[in-house]
């Protein structure tokens, strides 16, 4: 079922300027850091509250794009989340994902480096735009409640992960 008040996904041909605006910045990355780097997959199948995604999977590294947020903030993300996604890809290349935090200093230096401000999150009014919503779970810790997705509660129930609150550093236990 199709909500009325959803905005419509950019157009081919925005895809195809958001495509090439992706290997130039890929391109003005090489030239700023002097090496060559690989054109890399973009793909515009990203939904929910995030507008791109650098993803590294066993076969691949690609640049995820959210149509919906891009056709409702075109020139915004065109300029912002497009050289943010690059600056993901060049920090894997230089110096690899396993070494650096997402937004850390190297990925800062990149961003700086490219003309950018390194900004971790856009603002975004999502009214219009598909998501997602999860299911939800109660979780405590010393200090307060916190609301876990089913992925997350899944992994506990199956033993497959155990977090902690950032601020207590108690470990999360179900119930409210």
């Amino acid at each position: 079922m199709t909500d009325l008040k959803t905005i419509a996904s950019i157009s081919e041909k925005q895809k195809e300027q958001v495509s090439d605006a992706t290997t130039a910045c890929i391109y003005r990355a090489g030239i700023l850091f002097e090496r060559k780097f690989a054109e890399i997959p973009v793909d515009f199948d990203l939904r929910g509250k995030c507008a791109g995604m650098y993803q590294v999977t066993i076969r691949q590294r690609r640049i995820r794009y959210n149509p919906w947020i891009f056709a409702k903030y075109y020139q915004e993300s065109l300029t912002n989340t497009v050289v943010h996604e690059v600056a993901h890809y060049i920090v894997d290349c230089i110096w690899g994902l396993r070494k650096v935090k997402p937004h850390g200093k190297e990925w800062r230096q990149t961003m700086i480096a490219m003309g950018a401000v390194p900004t971790v999150t856009g603002k975004y009014d999502l009214t219009g735009i598909p998501t997602r919503q999860y299911q939800r779970h109660a979780y405590h810790c010393n200090c307060r409640v916190h609301q876990l997705t089913l992925l997350r509660h899944n992994k506990i129930v199956n033993r497959a992960a155990t977090y902690r609150c950032q601020f207590c550093h108690s470990d999360l236990k179900q119930g409210g």
